[in-house]
């Protein structure tokens, strides 16, 4: 058990890498889920329909998950001033709903959103590999 930090339930859960985040990968996290998860989409759209220009994305779905990570994972920050901990972790999750609330579908052009969502897939790899070697070395 950790001690200085109070337990939580999602603990179990969630990956070391995500235990230990700065403010700027905190802010970085949702967009690069929302990128890298819109790719996923192309690929497989791209894979069973191959002649189709475009891919139709649900940016409410997108966004709500992006909100729900953020909002998550805002306690597993290193928040570096006393008003971000207070005015970031839930006013960031909270505009990324709002937009969710607002947003309808949106189509995107396949190949760009392909190849961005490759890019935004490595980097939460590296990220991820990044903050689990930051928390193994910190035990």
């Amino acid at each position: 058990m950790r001690t200085g930090r109070s337990a939580s339930i999602l603990d179990p859960v969630l990956c070391p890498a995500l235990r230990d985040l700065t403010v700027r990968m905190w802010i970085l996290l949702p967009p690069l889920f929302l990128v890298g998860a819109s790719g996923v989409a192309a690929l497989v759209s791209w894979s069973f329909q191959p002649g189709r220009p475009g891919l139709e994305v649900s940016p409410p779905v997108l966004l709500g998950f992006a909100a729900g990570l953020a909002l998550f994972t805002g306690g597993k920050v290193r928040w570096s001033r006393d008003w971000q901990r207070r005015w970031l972790r839930f006013a960031y999750p909270a505009a990324l709903f709002g937009c969710a609330l607002g947003a309808d579908r949106v189509l995107v052009p396949l190949l760009p959103t392909l190849l961005l969502g490759g890019v935004a897939l490595v980097a939460l790899v590296v990220v991820a590999f990044r903050g689990a070697a930051r928390t193994c070395e910190s035990r």
